[in-house]
């Protein structure tokens, strides 16, 4: 790591974000704001881990480079706004999101043996990306993620990586307001799926199941469950439908 301090790679990512997406919402260029966040991730993984390895040997070694990965495709989003188009980045970076985290298998045996793993998370993805357009739901998910991995006991810098990337969704939303940019969302999506696959790839305990679950519950039904939440409403309803798989994660890693 290239920094001891628990709090600075975070603070890091907070002080990017906010201060991307307020210069560019200022300039009433929401789009571009919208950069705000796979900056602060990028940056907040550079600075806690410094790693940028081809072949990395830790799992969450692999979490820098897809940063910079998920910045390099949402830079476009802030000039090409089309569903079409926004829709074959999600699918570029779904698919590069499973391949990665699976390993990067490049011969037709290794694909085969990781084809559940990258088929799971592409579609992980595309489905966080739909859902954390609302304001404050990918923020919630990510500070509830960050809670999640801290219950379950994972060893490894996971919790930290996601407090980072909540610690950048949450500058992002403050500066940025309103409904979260593409840029953003899919920057959200991509890492977001990481972080909650890698301790499942890593140890695969009942508890870091649990977790995988905390962000994707509020994610995934709160909106349906109550349609008429809009704004900072929307807190209401994902805290708990996000405590009970948190609660579960905690109870398993005690347990076990």
């Amino acid at each position: 790591m290239l920094h001891d301090s628990l709090w600075f790679p975070p603070m890091v990512a907070l002080l990017a974000a906010l201060a991307w997406a307020a210069f560019w919402r200022w300039r009433k260029r929401p789009a571009t704001a919208g950069l705000g966040l796979p900056i602060a991730v990028a940056l907040g993984f550079a600075v806690l881990l410094g790693v940028m390895n081809a072949s990395p040997r830790q799992l969450f070694e692999r979490l820098p480079l897809l940063a910079v990965a998920a910045l390099l495709l949402a830079l476009p989003l802030c000039l090409f706004t089309r569903r079409w188009f926004v829709g074959v980045m999600t699918a570029i970076g779904a698919l590069l999101c499973g391949w990665w985290m699976a390993g990067g298998p490049l011969v037709e045996a290794d694909l085969i043996r990781a084809a559940p793993v990258v088929v799971t998370l592409a579609l992980i993805v595309p489905l966080v990306m739909v859902e954390s357009g609302g304001a404050w739901r990918g923020a919630l998910a990510s500070v509830a993620l960050a809670a999640a991995l801290w219950t379950s006991g994972v060893p490894g810098p996971w919790m930290l990586l996601a407090m980072i990337l909540a610690a950048g969704a949450l500058g992002q939303q403050v500066a940025g307001g309103g409904p979260v940019p593409d840029a953003a969302r899919l920057t959200m999506a991509i890492v977001l799926t990481a972080l909650l696959a890698g301790p499942v790839l890593a140890r695969g305990a009942p508890a870091d199941w649990a977790a995988a679950l905390v962000p994707l519950a509020p994610l995934l039904l709160a909106a349906r469950l109550f349609p008429r939440a809009k704004g900072w409403r929307v807190l209401v309803p994902m805290l708990p439908l996000a405590g009970l798989p948190g609660a579960l994660a905690w109870w398993l890693a005690r347990s076990g």
